[in-house]
């Protein structure tokens, strides 16, 4: 591009110069002196007019696709990171450094670089004679990434292997659903999803993968088990919400969940409510269980917690109201619990 930038440059002084010769140089009587001035004036000003007017059109008249080139330029500079240079230098000096190999795989994986990230991820695997699940997780997402095809072959069995031994990983959870959902093993793929919606995940992602549950559904002939408001007899939590004076209590919706104390992750049991007359008498039993085979069960000290939350997601937010109460299931029965605390 630059070689053609300079030949158009050249081709325009050469037509300036046949121009500007018949109109200044060729003078014969020199007794003309300065006379001449204001034509050689007009004609460097004219070349200098078509240059800047050529310039200036070109871009838009040619049909150079100026803005790839423009991306592929900053792509030729990513490309060359300081940051994944040196730390490939460190690699070769150390070939045997775990660590670094999936940090130069999740560097690989941020720029976009998938085939790079697998080499790197793939590295690493082998140096924990193919134990380490990050390695592994990385490995799967970034063959996923390149090419959604190898769901279906390795990337897949990868990924599915980390969330049967990681339960709880989030990115297992959402990949390994997707690779079973790939290959049409769709109660795998229904169960490992079920458990990502347990992580509370973005709320547009939630909705994506509710649609694709029910999706599931109708094609198996099977339907999740509906939560049920109505008193029976496998309730065994039940707690009066009232607010507090200073507490909002018609803006958002009601989350009421059980977990043990001090307990991360899932809750044992939720549900999502909207906001209506106060108090509300809310009921937490085994259909309101957030996993499969882990629920509440009799003489469990649980945590129950009551949230306003104004923007509609499961995830606490600052701003919302909440209040909390220790309920002993199987021994307690209608417990009072009061909103009366903000989230910071």
């Amino acid at each position: 591009m630059t070689a053609f930038l300079l030949i158009a440059g050249l081709m325009v002084l050469v037509g300036i110069a046949l121009l500007a010769y018949p109109l200044v140089l060729r003078r014969a009587p020199v007794e003309s002196g300065f006379r001449d001035a204001p034509r050689a004036i007009s004609v460097v000003l004219t070349a200098l007019a078509v240059i800047t007017l050529v310039a200036g059109l070109y871009p838009f008249a040619s049909n150079w696709r100026w803005n790839d080139a423009e991306r592929a330029a900053r792509s030729r500079a990513a490309a060359s990171d300081p940051m994944i240079e040196r730390l490939e230098d460190r690699l070769r000096a150390s070939p045997d450094e775990l660590e670094g190999w999936i940090m130069l795989g999740r560097d690989y994986a941020t720029r976009h670089r998938y085939y790079r990230a697998a080499d790197a991820y793939e590295h690493a695997l082998a140096l924990s004679d193919g134990n380490n699940t990050e390695a592994m997780l990385g490995l799967g997402e970034a063959l996923a990434l390149a090419d959604q095809s190898n769901l279906t072959g390795r990337a897949g069995q990868l990924l599915e292997r980390v969330a049967t031994l990681e339960p709880q990983n989030a990115r297992a959870l959402w990949w390994g659903g997707a690779a079973a959902y790939q290959r049409n093993d769709f109660k795998l793929a229904r169960d490992l999803w079920q458990k990502f919606l347990a992580t509370n995940p973005p709320p547009d992602i939630a909705q994506i993968l509710r649609v694709k549950i029910s999706e599931i559904d109708q094609q198996t002939g099977s339907a999740p088990v509906a939560a049920t408001n109505t008193r029976s007899s496998d309730v065994q939590v039940r707690v009066r919400v009232d607010v507090a004076g200073n507490v909002n209590r018609n803006d958002g919706v009601l989350f009421v969940l059980a977990r043990h104390p001090g307990e991360a992750g899932p809750p044992l049991a939720a549900k999502r409510l909207p906001l209506g007359t106060w108090p509300v008498e809310v009921e937490l039993g085994v259909n309101d269980a957030m996993m499969p085979g882990r629920t509440l069960s009799a003489g469990d000290e649980v945590q129950i917690v009551a949230r306003i939350s104004r923007s509609g997601t499961a995830s606490p937010a600052s701003g919302d109201s909440y209040g909390e109460v220790r309920y002993h299931v199987g021994r307690d029965g209608l417990v009072a619990l009061r909103i009366d605390k903000q989230v910071p």
